[in-house]
């Protein structure tokens, strides 16, 4: 799964060279909600039940895949995806203080130490020039991060209710028909002068990090602890960073390696904190033995 996230902003720069940002998103959402409905309908079947749930879904897709798709590819058109990808690590953090700050986690001063440590590390590398391209760039993958962290809190209670890959679908697809009318145009100008490296990176995009990728980790989450999925992904920077020197010529800057390792150290110290949290209401609170069946 963290491999495949990691070749994401590399498959992303390579058909930047083709394809505008909006164009790209556009294109990118429409075929992994594509492939999505097709995945769900085969080993899930499941229907949404109320029209409340799908007006919820399309709320979701709003700050899970609008927003955050076109912050970030329209980010990676600014600066280097390595430095995306660092900053894309700070998400455990950023997602724990939007679930604090709306009363859905207890907030304690080990996940507020880790919370400030990775945002003081996503901050460092932002820079503070933000006028500049890169800084501009790193903002916007900030503020990418902010927005999937949103969807990820406000979809939990969805995703207890319906299967995590008919939720997913769902958010692709009402995606899709959110960034239509804007982005519909110049994906049609555009995707007929695009070249076949281009091509080849528009279709590892899609089943790649967009339908194998956010499979595979919902396959994850059910076997192992969130804390343990989230700490994987920072390998995701070192994988990134290995590929973007021979492919597309990038050198680290001199802040990468210190606000990776404040992020990576914020991330680590929030999921130790949560855990502990768990373990004591799961003390103090434990719960009553189910009755026998007769």
């Amino acid at each position: 799964m963290q491999v495949l996230f990691a070749t994401l902003p590399i498959a992303v720069k390579i058909a930047l060279r083709d394809l505008s940002s909006p164009a790209l998103a556009l294109l990118r959402v429409a075929g992994a909600a594509l492939l999505f409905v097709v995945i769900q309908r085969v080993l899930v079947g499941e229907r949404i039940r109320s029209r409340a749930d799908y007006a919820r879904l399309a709320l979701y897709a709003v700050f899970g895949v609008i927003l955050n798709q076109l912050l970030y590819i329209t980010a990676l058109t600014m600066t280097t995806a390595t430095a995306a990808q660092t900053l894309v690590t700070a998400g455990p953090a950023f997602t724990l203080l939007i679930a604090i700050v709306l009363r859905q986690e207890r907030g304690t001063l080990g996940k507020w130490g880790g919370i400030i440590l990775a945002a003081a590390g996503a901050l460092f590398l932002v820079g503070v020039d933000v006028r500049s391209g890169s800084g501009i760039g790193n903002l916007l993958v900030v503020l990418n991060v902010a927005a999937f962290s949103v969807y990820q809190v406000i979809s939990r209670d969805m995703l207890q209710r319906y299967d995590p890959l008919t939720v997913i679908t769902w958010v692709y697809v009402w995606g899709a028909v959110g960034l239509a009318p804007f982005t519909a145009a110049s994906a049609l100008q555009e995707v007929g002068g695009v070249t076949t490296v281009t091509l080849w990176a528009l279709a590892w995009i899609v089943v790649g990090p967009s339908v194998g990728g956010y499979y595979l980790h919902v396959w994850a989450l059910k076997r192992t602890e969130s804390s343990v999925v989230a700490v994987y992904g920072c390998i995701q920077p070192i994988l990134t960073a290995s590929l973007a020197a021979p492919l597309l010529g990038e050198r680290p800057s001199a802040r990468l390696l210190p606000a990776g390792l404040m992020i990576f150290a914020g991330v680590l110290l929030t999921m130790r904190a949560g855990r502990r949290a768990r373990q004591e209401d799961a003390l103090r609170h434990p719960r009553e033995p189910e009755p026998a069946l007769a």
